[in-house]
């Protein structure tokens, strides 16, 4: 067997899977593995392959991947600190997958042929590894399930966007026509012609109203204001001679028009034309908010499916993509809008001006925003003023990410266990305990970590990625 330094030492006892393994069954381990390099791109497995050795990775990183339509198709990185090859009481004797070296590596190599001496002489090693070995079978049996359900909504997102893409162009055809009718200058020369006004004049209120169409109420106004605003409207609409003046004061509260200025072309207006001028003026609101609500509906079903197809990736990625952050973290908030909205949660999202670009899985990614957004918006339930804080920071050649609530916090019993396979806190029915695991998996395989700091009040996941 070859020597070992010291640093090999150092790194296996950093691993924290093996942080309850006495020193003496460490240095067992060391001094009876072989230790060997493979430089980048060299391969420890390939598909069908004998598992012939259990490899505690002391420098470097390694690839596992498949081969699926020609395309290379990450299933895990394994980084400074990782185990892989033919584990204690496994089944597994043959490489499934292909392992390539991601970097100059350094492996600790200890043989199948003596795996009985192992379990023999170090029963505290023997049962770390098979921990290791149950929870990998978990996190497969996770990560299958959750790319499975992936797949069948990136299907149906596709076949629903085929679906509504037609109607949703005519409706946008439809509201642009409408628009064209009801706020074009054939409608407001309509509108002027009966009120009895001289040329100049009509000019003058024909430019009035152009700018009327632009105009909304302001928003921020209290209930109250809103009321008495809407009073003061019936008041002035029923001095000035309107017959269904109650609908009308309502639309012209919306509308953010100023009643004086409305006031003063109804002096200009014959008493008996006004009514016919304001109810005139009504409808040509009416249209111009309804034509507007139509459009910005459309619009944000547009955003939906584009958000959905994005954040489901139908084609789900075979190999890492440039990809930009704030674009699967945008897109998520989208999604999960409706919650948001119905948990009256504050977004506070902050970000560098220009895109800060990742090479990854976007699909996946996708699935590590939902679930941390998602558990957050769950945790300030019942929280006087919620609020979720997301930041992005680039620093040097990492990029970390923070996603923050003032919810109660992660009980300290609790903590260390969170990114369990199947560990929930939450009631039968409304968690699975796959969430936090699967975010784990995932940040791993991206070369990434999270860990998470909770107090009441203030809890955060920390998530750090490579940069390249």
């Amino acid at each position: 067997m070859n020597s070992f330094s010291s640093s090999d030492y150092t790194t296996l006892r950093s691993i924290p899977e093996l942080h309850n393994v006495p020193d003496d069954q460490l240095l067992w381990l060391l001094a009876n593995s072989e230790i060997r390099t493979l430089q980048f791109g060299e391969f420890l497995f390939e598909p069908e392959m004998p598992l012939d050795h259990l490899h505690f990775i002391l420098e470097g990183s390694i690839d596992s991947f498949l081969i699926q339509e020609e395309q290379k198709k990450i299933i895990f990185q394994y980084q400074q600190g990782g185990i892989l090859g033919f584990f204690p009481y496994s089944d597994n004797l043959k490489s499934v997958s292909y392992c390539q070296a991601a970097s100059s590596l350094k492996l600790a190599s200890y043989p199948k042929s003596k795996i009985q001496v192992l379990i023999s002489q170090n029963p505290d090693l023997t049962k770390a590894l098979v921990k290791i070995l149950v929870s990998r079978t978990n996190n497969f049996t996770t990560h299958t399930l959750q790319n499975e359900k992936m797949i069948a909504l990136g299907k149906l997102s596709a076949g629903l966007s085929h679906e509504l893409n037609n109607p949703i162009a005519a409706i946008q055809r439809d509201t642009s026509e409408l628009g064209r009718l009801f706020v074009g200058d054939e409608l407001l020369d309509l509108l002027l012609g009966g009120t009895g006004l001289d040329d100049a004049q009509q000019a003058a209120l024909h430019q009035a109203m152009n700018q009327w169409k632009k105009l909304s109420r302001p928003h921020g106004m209290k209930p109250s204001e809103i009321i008495a605003l809407e009073k003061d409207w019936l008041e002035k609409l029923t001095s000035w001679g309107m017959k269904n003046p109650v609908e009308a004061a309502e639309v012209f509260t919306d509308s953010g028009i100023s009643a004086e200025e409305v006031g003063y072309w109804v002096e200009k207006i014959p008493f008996e034309k006004a009514d016919s001028w304001l109810s005139g003026i009504q409808f040509f609101l009416q249209s111009q908010a309804l034509v507007s609500t139509i459009k910005r509906a459309t619009e944000r079903i547009n955003n939906l499916i584009g958000a959905v197809k994005t954040f489901t990736h139908s084609n789900q990625e075979s190999t890492r993509t440039p990809l930009d952050l704030s674009k699967g973290i945008e897109n998520t908030l989208i999604i999960l809008g409706h919650k948001l909205k119905v948990a009256k949660v504050e977004i506070a999202f902050s970000k560098p001006d220009l895109p800060v670009i990742i090479a990854g899985y976007p699909s996946e990614l996708n699935q590590v925003w939902t679930n941390l957004i998602d558990n957050a918006i769950d945790a300030v339930a019942g929280i006087i003023s919620p609020r979720l804080e997301i930041r992005i920071v680039p620093e040097n050649d990492k990029v970390y990410v923070s996603i923050s609530d003032n919810g109660a916090g992660i009980p300290a019993e609790v903590k260390a266990r969170i990114f369990d396979p199947f560990f929930t806190t939450k009631g039968i029915g409304k968690g699975s305990g796959m969430g936090l695991d699967l975010v784990n998996q995932i940040m791993l395989k991206h070369g990434g970590k999270i860990q998470a700091d909770s107090e009441p009040g203030n809890t955060t996941f920390l998530l750090e990625f490579p940069k390249n």
